[in-house]
Order: C-alpha cells, then structure tokens, then sequence
C-alpha cells in the first residue's frame, strides 16, 4: 500500500503497466500539443479548461476525466483560473510532443466524462475504471487482482481501505496504490456517498480473485471479471452444490466404503 494526495506534485504511483502523475497549469497557460503511445486518463479535478484534437476544442468544467485513445495527439489550456490534474498513461510510456494535431488519429480519440454518475472508460486492453460509489455503511469485498494494479482517488466521503490485512483511514483528496495481487477492501465509514475515481492498469479480465467471506470451501477463491459482490452468488452456489452433488453420489460413496472395508480387513 503507498498512500499520496492530490496536493503532491509530480509522479504519484508508477510500475511497468502505468505512470500517474499530478500536474499543474497556469491560468492562459497551455501544455502544448503531445500525444503518447498508450492509452491516456486524466481526473481534472481543478479549473475550467480547453482540450483541443485535430477535429475539435472541448470545453471542460472541473471535476471531470477524460479518456485519450493511444496516438491520438492534444492540448490542454487554462481557460481563467489555473488548471489542476492527474494524468496517467497506461502503460507507462509518458508523453511525447507533437508539431501539430494528427488528423488521422483524432475520430473517437477523446472521450469526456462526468464525476457525478457511474461514467466508466471505454473498453480497453490497457487500463479500465473510472467512478465508482460505495453507500453508506457498505464494504466492496475484499479481493485482488491477477497481474494488475489499482490506484483509488478519493473525491467524496470517508473510506478505511484494508490492504493486506492492515487498515488506514483516507479522505478527500487522499491517493491509494495498490500493487498487482495485493488482497484489499474499501468501507464507506463516513455520512452519506463515498466517491472515488480509479484505475485498473492493465485490464485483464477476469482479473479479480474474491477471498476471506466468498470463500466457499476452505481453499476456493472465486474470480470474476468485476467488483460487484452480487455477481459472484450465482457462481458460489453452482461450486457449492457441485461439491454437495460429489459428495453424496453414489459412486463417491461405494468408493468410501469399499476402501473403508479393505482398511478395517488389513
């Protein structure tokens, strides 16, 4: 588990499958014209902005985050006051500068979406995620994910996150990174909704392994492709009646006593 704030400057989580950093724009300022070779999620959390493609300039009201195709080249401009954000390439390749926007590579390449609803990022093979919402008094299960790691911005709400069985509190503003197979939980233990943006670098699904109370046998974990707890009943009770079918078949049980037989004559 390492811990940040949106406060930090700089890279705030990095591994081979992402680069997350935090970044400020000066008020008129841009970033001038940059593209990357990986697929590009930024969280404004901050500030009124223009993001520009080849095709066309968005305006954009913080908060919001946005989802960038790889190679698909734009800018950023501080339109009035200064502009703060978090931007992650996935995998962790950065970004490069670009003379102009490509034409080629702009249709589709942006996709603008909002922090008050279920916005998730489109489908790909390199990173997934986007808002996620937790009521208040519940837990999402404790799991961990094959090969990926997840990083949990905190925009609403009080969270106690267990990774690997130790427990801290976080809050607004507040980052959470979670390396690739580490078990963790998130319990909304504030008033009202718990808010949070994340990402899961890269996506592999299925991916997540459910443990501790979705174990239906000692030594069963149960993976599915997603977080939502009540997706895996349906599987639990198939795994558990095949073990209580194996159990009372016939077979299964002439077996036992045929060898409890021979064990009682030798």
């Amino acid at each position: 588990m390492e811990r940040s704030s949106l406060s930090d400057s700089g890279v705030l989580a990095s591994d081979e499958t992402f680069r997350l950093e935090s970044r400020r724009l000066g008020a008129g300022l841009s970033t001038g014209i940059a593209f990357s070779k990986s697929d590009v999620v930024l969280l404004f959390f901050d500030g009124d902005l223009k993001l520009s493609t080849a095709d066309r300039v968005r305006a954009v009201t913080a908060p919001a985050h946005t989802y960038v195709n790889a190679g698909t080249a734009f800018d950023i401009t501080a339109d009035g006051d200064d502009v703060s954000y978090l931007i992650a390439t996935c995998p962790a390749t950065g970004l490069e500068a670009a003379q102009s926007h490509d034409p080629i590579a702009q249709t589709g390449g942006v996709t603008i979406l909002r922090t008050d609803r279920y916005d998730r990022f489109p489908d790909s093979g390199s990173v997934r995620g986007g808002m996620f919402f937790l009521d208040e008094g519940k837990v999402a299960a404790y799991h961990s994910h094959d090969a990926a790691a997840e990083v949990f911005v905190f925009l609403k709400g009080e969270c106690e996150a267990k990774v690997q069985g130790l427990s801290e509190r976080f809050s607004p503003d507040d980052v959470l990174y979670v390396p690739a197979e580490q078990k963790h939980e998130l319990a909304n233990i504030g008033d009202g909704r718990l808010e949070v943006w994340l990402t899961v670098t890269p996506n592999i699904t299925p991916s997540h392994i459910f443990t501790k109370s979705w174990r239906t046998a000692p030594g069963i974990e149960l993976r599915r492709g997603w977080t939502d707890r009540n997706r895996c009943r349906p599987l639990a009770r198939r795994v558990s009646q095949g073990v209580r079918r194996c159990c009372r078949s016939p077979r299964r049980r002439g077996l036992s006593g045929t060898v409890g037989a021979r064990m009682s004559r030798s």
